[in-house]
């Protein structure tokens, strides 16, 4: 693995902005630190004139109307005097923080932020990651220190070369930024046409396939298996997910996408039946509408048959969303390497979130990721669930084969909730968990200034939510077969060759028809 160092600038400050003089700025000096030792954080910092002010050189991250900086433990910040509000956040398992300080012109103020876990996810086993990152390898590593994450991609193939890659020949780099490191692959890319958006991640050289919107997605993801490398679509409602998926080409679907954002989410019913087929349902243009198209597009796939992990991505360097806002969270084993932990993702040993933590586990000791064989006439599976949050939680369930087998009982603003449940298994099944949060962090008035319009709106959304890789089990040694899931799959196939055959050009169109008599074929 090369080692590749990045260095920044962040101590420079921003020069004087609306018409004030050197003199009658402040300074405002941040240093953030947990147990006493410095520590990289997402910070920011909005001065009396309501300006979101950056340290020159630092790396900026948008969310919505905020402009935030990845601080590296210490930032020196021209203000206007007055009343500045500084917010400071590190990924999924710190508390946010929020403060006030008065800065007079002429003034150096200084002001140290402790940052406090709620949880420590590496002492129970995990390492996070996440598969939907536009982001260029000099920005990766401070974003990636200042969201906590462990591991990276920089998607730098987007339907052709689109960002550059440092020099060398090593398809994971380690990461330096300040006292952290992390290690991200490089190579990686994403092909998004109307057929669907998968991730490749983990790719060991660049993608070589030329982009062409009228060929499908099979001959990339085939290339990506070639390489040993994660194939993850952007959600179960992707034109060809079933497709891949059904070839054995797809390790990953995407719940926790990057439809939610930091305070918000994108309405998109419209993805709720891309191929057009008739009855299947319209969801609702609501954060509760987008959590179950994610999740109920997914289900359908896994009755299926399929086994197919949980993920997660939020397309930073393409939305305004910090790094790992959707994650996963993996148990690699002790001190993973990128290799280990893609490889504990593909298997499904995670659960994805962009709030709440959830561990699903069984009294035979299975996890996500694991199958729990029974004999010819079946058995009971006892499932135990717990989910904690910083944020009250609003649910926790316990799905089989799709549908909720189990909820719990959940007082009013608890942060923890608990789930134990008898499910008596006939049939080849799958079992996963999820829940949902409510983030009452910011008050109504500041939360509705994430409403964005224009032709891809945006909405502010309080929902946060969690979900699990199944939990796979075979009768007999056979996996799930639902029959309404897979009446409506057939039906899918059959729209999708439709749409194949409008789509493709003459040139590719006998490669997907190929691998769709290759399913019907084998009788899926």
């Amino acid at each position: 693995m090369q080692r590749f160092v990045l260095g920044l600038a962040a101590m420079a400050v921003l020069g004087m902005g609306h018409g004030l003089g050197a003199a009658e700025m402040g300074v405002l000096e941040v240093s953030v630190a947990e147990a006493g030792a410095v520590a990289p954080a997402r910070v920011r910092v909005r001065d009396a004139q309501g300006v979101d002010r950056v340290p020159a050189g630092a790396v900026v991250v948008p969310i919505g109307p905020d402009k935030w900086f990845a601080c590296m433990g210490r930032a020196m910040i021209d203000v206007a005097p007055g009343r500045v509000s500084i917010r400071v956040e590190r990924g999924t398992e710190y508390r946010p923080i929020i403060e006030t300080v008065q800065v007079a012109g002429g003034q150096t103020v200084r002001r140290q932020i402790e940052l406090h876990r709620w949880i420590d996810m590496k002492a129970r086993g995990y390492v996070s990651g996440e598969n939907h990152l536009h982001v260029r390898a000099d920005d990766l590593g401070p974003m990636l220190a200042a969201e906590g994450l462990d591991f990276g991609t920089s998607l730098s193939w987007w339907n052709g070369p689109n960002l550059d890659v440092p020099p060398g020949e090593a398809w994971a780099r380690e990461l330096a930024c300040g006292d952290s490191q992390c290690c991200a692959s490089v190579y990686d890319a994403e092909v998004e046409h109307s057929w669907g958006a998968v991730y490749l991640v983990g790719l060991r050289r660049p993608m070589a396939i030329p982009s062409d919107g009228r060929r499908s997605n099979l001959p990339f993801v085939r290339e990506a298996r070639r390489q040993g490398a994660l194939v993850c679509y952007q959600g179960g409602w992707s034109r060809e997910v079933l497709i891949d998926a059904l070839l054995g080409c797809v390790d990953v679907v995407n719940v926790c996408n990057n439809n939610f954002h930091r305070h918000k989410y994108q309405p998109r019913s419209r993805y709720s039946n891309l191929l057009g087929v008739e009855g299947f349902e319209q969801y609702p243009d609501t954060p509760e509408g987008m959590i179950r198209m994610n999740s109920e597009t997914y289900y359908r796939l896994l009755n299926c048959g399929l086994r197919l992990a949980a993920g997660a991505g939020s397309a930073t360097g393409a939305k305004s969303t910090p790094i790992g806002y959707n994650r996963a969270y993996v148990r690699a084993g002790d001190n993973p390497t990128i290799e280990s932990f893609l490889e504990a993702w593909r298997v499904g040993r995670n659960f994805v979130t962009n709030g709440p933590m959830l561990f699903l586990k069984t009294a035979a000791v299975a996890e996500p990721g694991d199958t729990i064989a029974l004999p010819a006439d079946g058995g009971t599976v006892h499932v135990e669930v717990e989910a904690l949050s910083e944020q009250p939680l609003q649910s926790l369930e316990i799905v089989f084969n799709g549908r909720v087998a189990g909820r719990a009982v959940i007082p009013s603003d608890a942060h923890r909730a608990t789930l134990s449940l008898d499910v008596p298994v006939t049939q080849g099944a799958w079992l996963a968990a999820r829940c949902i949060e409510r983030d009452m962090l910011l008050p109504d008035e500041q939360i509705s200034a994430y409403i964005k319009g224009g032709g891809t709106p945006e909405q502010p959304c309080r929902l946060r939510f969690a979900h699990t890789s199944p939990i796979y089990v075979t009768v007999n040694g056979r996996g799930a077969q639902v029959e309404k899931s897979m009446t409506e799959a057939r039906q899918m196939l059959d729209a999708f060759e439709q749409f194949a055959r409008k789509t493709a050009s003459p040139e590719h169109l006998p490669e997907i028809l190929d691998a769709l008599e290759q399913i019907r074929s084998a009788g899926r």
